[in-house]
């Protein structure tokens, strides 16, 4: 083979794995998504119905998949770095389809993509127990229906 047949594969093989890398990254980019985290105290409004500004066309221009607010049970006072589970059934059987960080305000938020269509199940766990929602949900606009029409989410 000669110096020139041997620069045409080196180019197109550069050409290959520089296509192949391209795409894995277009397939496995994460940079633009956004969760909450324990102890972050970067969210805001804790209580309100977050999918008023996180929506698609809302005023905060960053769309949440699921967001809400966790309270100690049976008062107004959040509670912190505890998480959120969604399971695909009502047994809550195997691991959760998605796992949430409460932040340090007591929000949790994430413009993860989520498959809400067969609906999930939800679990508020702290490291002493674990509240969970026995009703199916097909959305994760918490707070549009707790801490309104039904109470807040809570745990412990």
């Amino acid at each position: 083979m000669n110096n020139w047949s041997k620069k045409k594969i080196k180019q197109i093989l550069i050409l290959v794995i520089s296509i192949i890398a391209f795409n894995c990254d277009l397939n496995n980019n994460n940079s633009n998504i956004i969760m909450s985290t324990y102890g972050d105290n970067e969210s805001h409004r804790a209580g309100e119905n977050c999918m008023e500004c996180h929506k698609s066309g809302g005023d905060a221009g960053i769309v949440f998949s699921i967001a809400g607010t966790i309270y100690h049970s049976n008062s107004n006072i959040v509670y912190p770095n505890v998480s959120v589970n969604l399971f695909p059934d009502i047994n809550f059987n195997g691991i959760p389809v998605e796992i949430f960080e409460v932040d340090g305000k007591g929000n949790f938020y994430s413009s993860i993509p989520i498959d809400w269509q067969n609906g999930l199940y939800t679990s508020v766990s702290s490291v002493s127990q674990i509240k969970r929602m026995n009703s199916t949900i097909f959305n994760g606009s918490c707070n549009q229906c707790h801490g309104i029409d039904i109470p807040h989410i809570n745990v412990e």
